[in-house]
């Protein structure tokens, strides 16, 4: 017995040891004991040794990786593929902090749904990131009722989420601070050393701030739907870009505000932002029962305020505030024509531009 024993011990690490050659190594287990073959054991074992960037989830492997004890930090550029977020889910039992990625290095992970994180407001408790990178794609983030989620922190700090669903959090998700801006704002990303972009993403049935943040973040080609408060706070003298994303049937009283020193006595920053420093172009705005944008309540603050291009249809109002530049706007110029119907109530509408509705919302 003992004999069959140590040569399935011998099998296994001759296997591991050709993934090692090869720069990439499995995980087998849904444990987290740091045994061999484990997410835990595999971050240990990348962090070691330089050849191994790649982390991949075996194929079939389905469940739940429930964490006993904070995962390691990242300490090497790697890349973790799980099996699809449908198929595997990682719990901090509201207890653990899952990625923290160390100066220097950047994790590029997919495939995996996130939830019950740790209760650290002043960390990340999903990804981390300071001086250092997040690439992170078709991800499920649910059931976070503890803050923070996301943290950047700092220069050369960046979070790129993509293809991604948040649902169902009642926790703020996004938090960043510190980090270098250039002289007036610009349209080179890379002037903006801290930065948070979310694209291709849906935010359904949250109900708390979603973005609290400072610096750079832009959003873009994403869908916000039935959450129940803010969706952002953007703060400081920074670059936020909203652009070509859907909001509907959102209930907070106040979906964006912006706030920043520019306000004070005496001024600070006045004279580094360009207009269009907080930029809403292209995105569609219906059915929300507040407010949609705060520019700030003062000229210091409106007048770095671009809103252009959206279109808004039966929001309870479209904003507070003088813009600086507010053009190309739509407001509730849908409906072309209405004619009854000759044999029962039914009222016709011909609409000149097409309305998203869903099967589970209303028309309003």
């Amino acid at each position: 017995m003992k004999r069959n024993q140590i040569i399935y011990f011998l099998i296994a690490i001759f296997c591991f040891s050709g993934s090692y050659a090869q720069g990439d190594i499995s995980v087998t287990s849904l444990a987290d004991d740091n045994s061999i073959g484990t997410l835990r054991w595999a971050i240990n074992r990348a962090n070691e040794d330089f050849k191994i960037n790649k982390i991949v989830f075996d194929t079939g492997l389905k469940g739940l990786i429930n964490l006993n004890s904070n995962l390691p930090n990242v300490t090497s550029n790697m890349i973790i593929r799980g099996g699809g977020a449908d198929n595997i889910t990682i719990s901090g039992a509201s207890e653990y902090r899952m990625f923290v990625i160390e100066s220097g290095f950047t994790l590029d992970i997919s495939g995996f749904t996130f939830t019950d994180s740790a209760d650290n407001y002043n960390n990340g408790t999903i990804f981390d990131v300071s001086g250092s990178s997040v690439i992170a794609t078709e991800i499920v983030v649910t059931g976070i009722s503890n803050q923070t989620a996301f943290w950047s922190k700092g220069d050369n700090s960046t979070i790129d989420i993509t293809n991604s669903i948040f649902k169902n959090n009642s926790a703020t998700l996004f938090r960043s601070y510190w980090g270098s801006t250039p002289s007036i704002t610009s349209d080179n990303e890379s002037d903006y050393t801290n930065r948070i972009t979310v694209t291709g993403s849906t935010f359904s049935n949250n109900r708390d701030l979603i973005f609290s943040t400072e610096r750079y973040v832009k959003i873009e080609n994403c869908k916000f739907s039935r959450n129940h408060s803010q969706i952002a706070s953007f703060r400081g003298v920074n670059r936020y870009q909203v652009l070509n994303s859907t909001f509907v049937n959102n209930t907070g009283n106040l979906l964006f505000t912006f706030s920043s020193k520019i306000g004070d006595t005496p001024s600070w920053g006045e004279d580094t932002l360009g207009a269009n420093n907080t930029l809403f172009d292209g995105n569609l705005f219906q059915g929300n029962t507040g407010t949609i944008i705060n520019t700030g309540g003062g000229f210091k603050h409106d007048s770095k305020t671009t809103i252009t291009n959206n279109i808004f249809v039966n929001n309870g109002n479209m904003w507070y505030g003088n813009p600086i530049v507010a053009t190309g706007n739509q407001q509730n110029n849908f409906i072309e024509s209405v004619s009854p119907s000759e044999n029962d109530g039914t009222v016709f509408l011909n609409l000149n531009k097409s309305l998203l509705i869903e099967a589970d919302e209303e028309l309003h």
